[in-house]
């Protein structure tokens, strides 16, 4: 178990203190549905999940914190603690735009974008007084998006469109295969 322990990092964040680690500022979670990517509806309509924060020693990011969002939208409760790949793509990524002229010139909300159906986690930076968001996938990212680069939303719904496309016609055919045409039961016509 200490192996474990020392191997993953959970050793490393057990033994911080308190008074060690700062809380960055919360940025919205979003969870993006396949259909949704498939229509190629506006990524902003995507349904607000949490709130993530990220906790720092130094410089570096150790871990993140997701705090689940109530009805209202407002935080409700702690959902997870995790210091896997995302966290130190998250800390990266905010470093490098914080260089690109764009962003230095204009005003951004950031938001994160999950896709669960398709392993993508996509930083969004809102821009508050316009409409040209921008959008940078997290490392690891499927071999069809570029970790770091900054995408446009229009750019970004071509990447996703037809994985995600792919992806609900896969999870049909896995439902419809042993049935034929329309399974039985509350699936399909009986």
């Amino acid at each position: 178990m200490a192996k474990f322990a020392q191997d993953t990092g959970v050793a490393e964040l057990t033994a911080l203190r308190a008074d060690e680690a700062e809380l960055s500022a919360p940025h919205t979670v979003h969870h993006v549905r396949l259909d949704d990517l498939a229509a190629r509806r506006p990524l902003g309509d995507s349904a607000v999940t949490g709130w993530r924060y990220l906790a720092v020693v130094g410089s570096r990011a150790v871990a993140s914190s997701e705090v689940s969002a109530g009805a209202d939208g407002r935080p409700a409760g702690l959902e997870q603690v995790n210091m896997g790949p995302f966290v130190q793509s998250t800390a990266l990524a905010l470093r490098d735009l914080v260089e690109v002229a764009e962003i230095q010139q204009n005003s951004y909300e950031l938001h994160m974008l999950k896709i669960p159906a398709l392993y993508a986690v996509v930083l969004w930076l809102s821009e508050i007084n316009g409409d040209r968001d921008l959008f940078v996938p997290l490392a690891p990212a499927p071999d069809y998006l570029e970790a770091g680069r900054i995408y446009r939303e229009e750019e970004l719904l071509d990447a996703f469109e037809g994985p995600a496309r792919r992806r609900l016609e896969f999870d049909d055919e896995l439902l419809l295969e042993p049935y034929g045409e329309s399974p039985p039961g509350p699936y399909g016509a009986e």
